[in-house]
């Protein structure tokens, strides 16, 4: 199983996004470089010792997920019971998968700055499911 650089950078990009980070706070955070952060979302000039530096100083991401896009977004596998005996990794896994698709929709348009309408909505969303987690 090979990794997708530019799948690395999407993955590590919406966990920045749900976190409410830019690439400076993240590199504060990750006792890393701005620059670095920038490299490791565009794709390029990075090895993986540097991707795994990162990784290892962000304690609740799953580099699993980062980096192959397999199993939870976070390394919490515990799967916790709200009050109707449903498990809220499910509900959360669903909020979440929701979510990346948002963003990512919101990353095209936002790139072909077309829609200031559905910008807007697609914002609004996430909002109201950053809000259910």
């Amino acid at each position: 199983m090979a990794a997708n650089l530019e799948q690395i950078g999407t993955r590590l990009r919406f966990y920045m996004k749900m976190k409410g980070m830019d690439i400076f706070a993240l590199g504060e955070f990750t006792n890393t470089s701005a620059i670095l952060i920038s490299n490791i979302i565009a794709g390029k000039n990075y090895c993986m010792d540097d991707l795994l530096e990162v990784l290892k100083n962000i304690p609740n991401l799953n580099p699993h997920w980062v980096i192959y896009g397999e199993g939870n977004i976070f390394k919490d596998e515990q799967a916790p019971f709200n009050t109707n005996g449903e498990s809220i990794n499910k509900n959360r896994t669903k909020h979440l998968l929701e979510m990346q698709q948002l963003l990512e929709k919101l990353d095209e348009i936002e790139k072909s700055k077309k829609n200031k309408s559905q910008i807007d909505d697609l914002r609004a969303r996430i909002t109201e499911l950053t809000k259910k987690l």
